[in-house]
């Protein structure tokens, strides 16, 4: 199953890999008229003269025109290839029209293909320019890209692979899986289908929450903060939720250090309920965790339980490595005393001194008629309450080894967008509005939950401090790094 912009790219590759006008590419010189009618304007097009280097040899592959700046005027998107310089990757350049007087270079990368330069397609379309490459027989890779304030900033990540899973007879069976990512938002899609027919095994949506180090300056365009007015994961008493300010995420965010994980939740509700002796007739919030992790940010281990006879088992019942702890609101702000937990087994001693140092403090939020609006939950876990000696970010500090000979000028090895620790996580959220009828009950997760079944959870990244959540290039800045070094310093 690919997506229509994989599927375009595909048949059209198959098109121009067969066309004798495409089979070499078309040089820049041949295609400078259209980019200009496009553009409307021959003059910009002419400047791609200077902007591109080795012009008189390279060969278009792939074009795009339309407006990824979002400020009303087309931008060029191209994919150039050399056939002279017998490699396996083709140049992408983002030109931004500024003001339509002159084209700036904003971004340049070198992506490989696997059989031909055609297999590396463009697209423009709502201010976003997406890229869509093959990267092997059976695996199709989107990234969508737009350009704020000088800053390249990836939007959005989709991928879709196959593989063969073996029977006992020796047939294999065709799996095949994929996820979208947006950086923005933090909305995941992921799913699971046969590789034959494409019908559906396993279908979810949910939040990806991003956790850096603590005090950790975050830059503009990567993800790190969950917001989620709409009704999309309201799970429970939905007709009962009059609007936004009823029940909705205001913020979430996450951070830790060696020991701790915190979480800072902001829920808008226009009638705070705490204090109450039972701990189901007070709004509270439930966090989810399973620690069944293997560094893959895809995280497809953790819903498979198995994969034997060639048909995938998922898993959907809870077993020791899922954990939920529920913290209910005082009756005024402060420190929260009633704080619950649910294991399938008896807690670790490792645990037990986890839970011990598990701390929440509530505080009310106030609209600007000094009126409470929702509340403020800020809290931490240890990692040992989840069952975890230690932070498991450690383990992907280091970066991963890298063929240098990819690398674009100026860059350094560090760890894959894909490689960092992932767990299994969801946040519950109660609103209760009468303590009389606590069966009246409102409550806004972080993903599709349903109880009982970790494959429903969303995912919490535990980013590696050389790592974010997404990918930015601040273009200004390295127009001003290479100034100062070509002015010796």
């Amino acid at each position: 199953m690919i997506t229509r912009r994989i599927f375009w790219a595909f048949t059209l590759a198959l098109f121009f890999s067969r066309s004798s006008a495409f089979g070499q590419g078309m040089t820049v010189d041949s295609i400078l008229p259209r980019i200009g009618a496009d553009l409307h304007n021959p003059a910009l097009a002419e400047q791609l003269r200077d902007l591109i280097p080795d012009y008189a040899n390279a060969h278009v592959w792939g074009l795009a025109i339309g407006d990824f700046t979002n400020d009303s005027l087309p931008d060029l998107a191209l994919s150039l290839y050399d056939a002279g310089m017998a490699t396996d990757k083709v140049r992408v350049y983002l030109f931004e029209n500024v003001q339509n007087r002159k084209f700036a270079d904003r971004y340049e990368r070198d992506i490989p293909f696997v059989e031909s330069p055609i297999e590396v397609g463009l697209d423009i379309d709502s201010s976003i320019v997406t890229i869509t490459q093959k990267t092997g027989e059976d695996h199709w890779l989107q990234q969508g890209y737009t350009i704020r304030y000088g800053d390249v900033i990836l939007v959005s990540r989709y991928e879709t692979e196959q593989q063969e899973l073996s029977a006992k007879n020796g047939k294999l069976h065709p799996l095949g899986h994929d996820i979208y990512r947006n950086y923005q938002t933090l909305r995941t899609r992921t799913s699971y289908f046969t590789g034959s027919s494409g019908a559906s095994m396993l279908a979810e949506s949910f939040y990806t929450v991003p956790a850096y180090a603590r005090l950790r300056e975050i830059y503009p365009g990567y993800g790190d903060i969950l917001s989620d007015s709409s009704t999309d994961f309201i799970i429970e008493g939905q007709g009962l939720r009059r609007d936004a300010q009823d029940l909705s995420i205001r913020s979430m965010q996450a951070a830790y250090t060696d020991d701790y994980l915190y979480l800072a939740l902001r829920v808008r509700d226009n009638y705070v309920i705490g204090g109450q002796p039972d701990v189901k007739d007070n709004d509270r919030v439930s966090f989810w965790f399973d620690t069944k992790y293997t560094g893959d940010r895809l995280n497809r281990d953790r819903r498979i339980l198995s994969e034997r006879g060639g048909f995938p088992t998922f898993r959907t019942a809870l077993d020791s490595l899922v954990t939920s702890i529920t913290f209910a609101l005082p009756a005024h702000p402060g420190p929260v005393t009633q704080v619950t937990y649910s294991t399938v087994n008896a807690l670790t001693p490792l645990q037990e001194r986890g839970l011990k140092n598990v701390r929440a403090i509530m505080e009310y939020d106030t609209a600007a008629n000094g009126a409470a609006d929702g509340y403020r939950l800020t809290l931490r876990i240890p990692f040992a309450f989840l069952g975890l000696e230690t932070n498991p970010e450690h383990a992907y500090e280091t970066p991963v080894p890298v063929n240098t000979s990819e690398l674009n000028s100026g860059e350094t090895p560090t760890a894959s967008i894909t490689d960092a620790a992932t767990l299994g996580f969801t946040a519950l959220v109660y609103d209760i509005d009468n303590p009389t009828q606590p069966g009246d009950v409102k409550v806004q997760a972080t993903s599709q939950y349903q109880a009982g079944n970790p494959s429903t959870f969303g995912t919490l990244v535990l980013e590696p401090s050389a790592l974010y959540y997404g990918e930015v290039h601040p273009t200004y800045l390295e127009m001003l790094r290479k100034g100062l070094m070509s002015a010796g310093y």
